[in-house]
C-alpha cells in the first residue's frame, strides 16, 4: 500500500510538471518564432513479480518455483522536454525588416548574457541603424558583427544577403533621365542550425547552445532560405494543445483521487492498530 501512495505521488507530480509545459505552449501560442516543448516520460525501475508453487498444490512442481511473471512499477516521471523544432505558419507583415527562415535555421543575435538563437525575425533599426530585435539585442552578420543598415530601401534575399537599394540617374536614348535602383551588398545575416537535443532555451523564443555544436547554413544544398517581409507564428497547435490541458487536469484529479483513498486507508489501518 506504501508503494501505492508513492505511485499516486509521482503521477501527481508527472501532471504538474506536463501541465507547466504544455501552459507555457499555450502561453506563447502567438509569440513569434516560438518552438513548442513535448515532455516524455518514463517509469521508475520497478521490483521483479514472482509466482510461486503454479500449480496450486501445496508442493510446486519442478521447474515452476519463482516464475518471473512481471515487473510492479512504482511511479512514473518526466524523462526529458524535447523542442519541436518543426515550421510554423508564415505570416506576410509588409515591414522591410521582419524576416524569417523557411526551413532549418535560426538567426544570430548578440545579447547581454551571451550569442543566442532564434527564429524570431522581428527586426527593426536603433538610432545608430544598427539591426536589433524587439529588446535591442544585435541582429550579427556572417563575421559576428553588429548590421549597420542606413536606409530603409533594403532587399533582403533568400540567401540572406541583405542589399541597400541605392537609387541613380540613368540617361535613355530619347535625352531624358530615369531613376533605377541600384542594389548595393550591406551584409548577409547569420543564420546557423543546431539539433534540438544541443539546444537550451534562454527565453520564450531564444535558445543557447555550444559554439562546437553550431554550423553555418550551406543555402546551396541545405534547402532553407530567408523570406523578407515575413515572419514565423509559433507551432502551437492551439486546439489539440487546449484538449491536451483539459486531459492532463483529469489525470491529475485521478491521481490525486488515489492518494486520497490510499492515505486514508492507512489512517484507518493505524487506528485500528491502536485499538488492538
Amino acid at each position: 500500500m506504501i508503494r501505492g501512495l508513492y505511485t499516486a505521488a509521482s503521477g501527481m507530480l508527472l501532471g504538474l510538471r506536463q501541465q507547466d509545459v504544455t501552459a507555457a505552449n499555450l502561453a506563447n501560442s502567438s509569440t513569434v518564432g516560438y518552438k513548442a516543448e513535448q515532455s516524455a516520460q518514463t517509469a521508475f525501475g520497478g521490483v521483479l513479480a514472482k509466482r510461486t508453487n503454479a500449480t496450486g498444490g501445496l508442493m510446486p512442481m519442478p521447474g515452476q518455483r519463482d516464475r518471473l511473471i512481471g515487473r510492479v512499477g512504482t511511479g512514473t516521471y518526466i524523462a526529458t522536454v524535447r523542442t519541436d523544432l518543426g515550421q510554423g505558419a508564415e505570416r506576410e507583415t509588409g515591414q522591410p525588416f521582419d524576416v524569417m527562415v523557411r526551413g532549418d535555421g535560426f538567426f544570430v543575435v548578440q545579447t547581454p548574457e551571451g550569442v543566442r538563437y532564434t527564429r524570431d525575425g522581428h527586426f527593426d533599426r536603433d538610432e545608430a541603424n544598427q539591426l536589433i530585435t524587439p529588446d535591442g539585442s544585435y541582429v550579427v552578420d556572417t563575421q559576428g558583427r553588429p548590421i549597420t543598415v542606413d536606409s530603409e530601401r533594403v532587399l533582403i534575399k533568400s540567401d540572406g544577403s541583405i542589399f541597400k537599394l541605392v537609387p541613380d540617374e540613368k540617361k535613355n536614348d530619347d535625352g531624358t533621365t530615369s531613376m533605377i535602383l541600384r542594389e548595393e551588398l550591406v551584409a548577409r545575416l547569420a543564420v546557423v542550425t543546431v539539433d534540438a537535443a544541443d539546444l537550451t532555451r534562454a527565453g520564450a523564443s531564444r535558445f543557447s547552445a555550444a559554439a562546437a555544436n553550431v554550423t553555418t547554413v550551406d543555402f546551396a544544398k541545405e534547402g532553407t532560405s530567408v523570406l523578407q517581409s515575413t515572419l514565423e507564428e509559433a507551432n502551437v497547435n492551439v486546439g489539440e494543445t487546449a484538449t491536451r490541458m483539459f486531459s492532463l487536469s483529469r489525470t491529475f484529479g485521478s491521481s490525486q483521487k488515489v492518494f486520497t483513498t490510499i492515505n486514508e486507508s492507512l489512517e484507518r489501518a493505524v487506528r485500528e492498530i491502536g485499538r488492538v
